[in-house]
């Protein structure tokens, strides 16, 4: 408290303790003018100032205080005018105003003071408040009919104007007390001081109208003191520290008892007038208590079909409508519960999980948008509904991750089937607009209790598996043990990559690419190394696997790109302005974003379009996909080459290889490796005679030998490349090897910018 607020209350509790002795200790009943009317008012009035400076000076819960600083300041000004124009204490009287403001005002205020205090209370709990103050003036109006009605000469009027003092009063305790109860009186003890103040002015009230009915009040009783002690009090609690706002919940079952105490009393009103002369207003308050209680059941009811929508909601993904990760776990709680009640040594049948994962989702949801990812995953999750059978549950825990809970004692069998069954169900192509895509998929699969001993542990068995699965390839893996290093170790790996990708700890090596008519290096393939800080120097089939599982193939090649074309522009500066090619994905190729950062590279760096070429491989022509052709028209009217890498290992369509119109075919190496194979050499003939025809080159890879380079030169392949010719060097290597080729062959490089 402010040191002027310290000193009012002291003085106010000084006061209340005078006044209090005063009437235990005075000799004769009846008004003292500077006790009774200066002192008690001034002890009501001051009390209302101090709350009212509580909420001017404060700003945390200010309207509250202020409401309730406002209703004292009425009650006090209502006894101010009552000592000084109702000398004879008659009621209904000029003071009752201001003495019946008090009450909703001081109501508004607690309401605005819990719900500062615990916000997002539900509708019923002030419907309970109502029914409680109906239930209570019911009561007053068949116990204090008759002392009222004696007090004020049976006038109607006055009887309304003297129940609605106990009615308010009761009412408001109802409030405090649920309030303290709602809040806890460990969180908040304010409350408590505010129900104890309410408390004894309700005493005071009733003391009062019992006294005034029989015809005995005078002033001067210790009751009396009840009012300026009440008003002290709720100055107390207006400047106690507020502590700090806890999530404490309503207990449920005391959230009942209110509208059950309501009902019983209300209908025990109703029955009592029967047979004992009930007055007519307490049967109106029971009857209105009847129907605010109907009204609370209907609430309850509303928010019971409520809470079970959103219990349904809770357990179902909004995207697929199938169920979601919240109802897979509770399933497998739900099983290891059943684990934990199970007595016996033979261990209890458990359920299975199948943990499904699509291979390169987010490479297509990055590039195609998320628009487009979304309608995949809607399509998906039909197909794979209609795979699965009664007693399965599948579900969707978020992304690109699907799961199917298999029923107790479910066998690897069963679990295998089914997921051969899911990895049929993709096969065939998903339309997505304009676009036509495939889409693999990796499954993990654990059983309980053959892989875990409770079922809640085999959401981590077959994420391991199914993380076996991708980085393995394989698109069924059952869990094993010895596998959790392996996920620990790819995690690991991911993260360290992250921090590669950042740090500049990528690098290019560049093999050449030599023309089989002059033996001159037309150009270089840049292959990707990551000088790893421990590892040493880690070739691209250690780390690529894990980049297009982690979504980190767009930034691994943009820096590819850029290493490529800046050692491009060093080498045109030195007099040798050879060309690369750099590996790209088929979701790089989808990418629109990948022309417009081609396009930029080529110009920060001054190096020609046609001194890059693009390499792909030939999964690409099994994408029907409208974008991916008019990022590659882009990337033609840009003078980019492109070539098809490891060309005859897919199934390709050769009516999609016209429409990309490439500039390369690459033939891949298996087959160059077996010659001289008569299939081999067709082969080579007819590919040879394919690329010739397209307009297209053709390269060998993986020459090892000279043999195999002549005969290579023989069937009509363009270009060649191999261990034969010279490993991936690093730039500065593959300069010093160029330098020494061009004095070996007295030729200078060929310029294919």
């Amino acid at each position: 408290m402010p040191r002027p607020v310290r000193i009012l209350f002291v003085v106010l509790l000084l006061s209340l303790a005078v006044f209090t002795l005063s009437t235990v200790l005075r000799s004769h009943e009846g008004r003292i003018v500077l006790l009774d009317n200066w002192l008690f008012d001034a002890l009501t009035l001051g009390a209302a100032a101090l709350v009212a400076a509580r909420g001017i000076y404060v700003r945390a819960e200010r309207s509250a205080w202020l409401l309730i600083g406002a209703g004292m300041a009425s009650a006090g000004i209502g006894d101010v005018l009552f000592a000084v124009l109702v000398p004879d204490g008659h009621s209904p009287s000029i003071a009752d105003p201001a003495y019946l403001a008090f009450y909703p005002l001081v109501y508004a205020g607690l309401v605005v003071l819990l719900r500062v205090r615990r916000p997002g209370l539900p509708a019923a709990i002030w419907l309970d408040g109502c029914t409680a103050g109906l239930t209570l003036a019911a009561v007053v109006a068949a116990i204090a009919f008759g002392p009222i009605s004696a007090s004020i000469g049976g006038s109607q009027t006055a009887f309304l104007v003297g129940l609605a003092y106990p009615a308010g009063d009761l009412l408001l305790l109802v409030l405090a007390v649920g309030s303290l109860t709602a809040v806890g009186w460990r969180s908040d003890p304010r409350w408590a001081l505010l129900v104890t103040g309410l408390a004894l002015y309700a005493l005071a009230d009733i003391h009062y109208l019992l006294r005034a009915g029989d015809g005995t009040f005078t002033e001067g009783y210790l009751p009396d003191a009840g009012w300026p002690a009440a008003f002290v009090l709720i100055a107390a609690a207006s400047w106690m520290k507020p502590v700090a706002r806890t999530d404490r919940s309503l207990p449920r079952l005391a959230i009942l008892i209110p509208p059950l105490v309501c009902t019983v009393t209300a209908a025990g009103l109703l029955v009592l007038d029967h047979t004992l002369p009930i007055p007519l207003l307490a049967v109106l308050l029971s009857a209105f208590t009847i129907v605010a209680v109907a009204g609370r059941l209907v609430m309850s009811f509303n928010q019971i079909s409520a809470l079970a929508d959103s219990h349904q909601q809770a357990r179902t993904d909004e995207l697929t409508t199938l169920a979601n990760r919240r109802a897979v776990t509770t399933a497998l709680s739900t099983y290891s519960f059943a684990h934990v009640l199970q007595s016996g040594p033979t261990p209890m049948a458990g359920p299975g999980l199948l943990l499904m994962d699509l291979d390169r989702f987010k490479e297509i949801n990055d590039s195609l948008g998320h628009h487009v990812g979304d309608r995949l995953l809607v399509q998906v999750a039909d197909r794979l509904s209609r795979s699965v059978r009664s007693g399965e549950l599948l579900a969707r825990l978020g992304g690109d991750e699907f799961a199917v809970v298999l029923p107790a004692g479910a066998d690897t069998g069963t679990a295998h089937a089914l997921a051969e069954r899911l990895i049929d169900a993709l096969r065939a192509p998903f339309d997505l607009e304009e676009i036509t895509v495939h889409v693999a998929a990796s499954i993990g699969i654990a059983l309980c209790p053959e892989h875990c001993d409770r079922p809640d542990e085999l959401l981590q068995r077959a994420d391991v598996a199914m993380y076996r699965a991708k980085s393995t390839q394989s698109s069924i893996v059952v869990y094993d043990a010895e596998q959790d290093a392996h996920i620990l170790d790819r995690a690991r790996t991911i993260e360290e990559l992250r921090t590669a990708i950042t740090a500049g700890q990528l690098t290019c090596h560049y093999q050449p690419k030599v023309d089989t008519n002059d033996g001159t290096v037309c150009s270089v393939e840049a292959l990707v190394r990551w000088k790893h800080p421990t590892r040493g120097l880690l070739l691209p089939e250690e780390f690529l696997v894990h980049a297009e599982q982690a979504g980190l193939m767009r930034p691994l090649t943009t820096i590819v790109l850029e290493l490529a074309l800046r050692q491009a522009r060093r080498w045109r500066d030195a007099g040798s302005p050879i060309g690369v090619a750099v590996n790209l994905s088929i979701t790089n190729l989808m990418d629109v974003a990948l022309v417009t950062d081609i396009d930029r590279l080529l110009t920060t760096y001054d190096v020609p379009a046609a001194s890059l070429t693009l390499e792909i491989t030939e999964n690409v022509l099994m994408t029907d996909s409208v974008r991916a052709r008019h990022v590659v028209e882009s990337l033609q009217d840009l003078g980019v080459g492109l070539s098809i890498d490891d060309y005859g290992t897919g199934c390709s369509s050769l009516a999609h290889l016209q429409d990309l119109a490439v500039n390369e075919l690459k033939l891949d190496k298996v087959f160059v490796t077996r010659l001289p194979s008569e299939r081999s050499i067709a082969i080579v003939r007819s590919t040879a005679a394919l690329a010739h025809s397209l307009g297209a080159l053709l390269v060998a890879e993986g020459v090892e030998n000279a043999e195999t380079l002549e005969a290579l030169r023989q069937y009509g392949c363009d270009i060649t490349q191999g261990y034969h010719h010279s490993p991936p060097l690093p730039a500065e290597e593959l300069t010093l090897w160029m330098s020494r080729r061009e004095t070996q062959f007295g030729s200078q490089l060929t310029s294919i910018g």
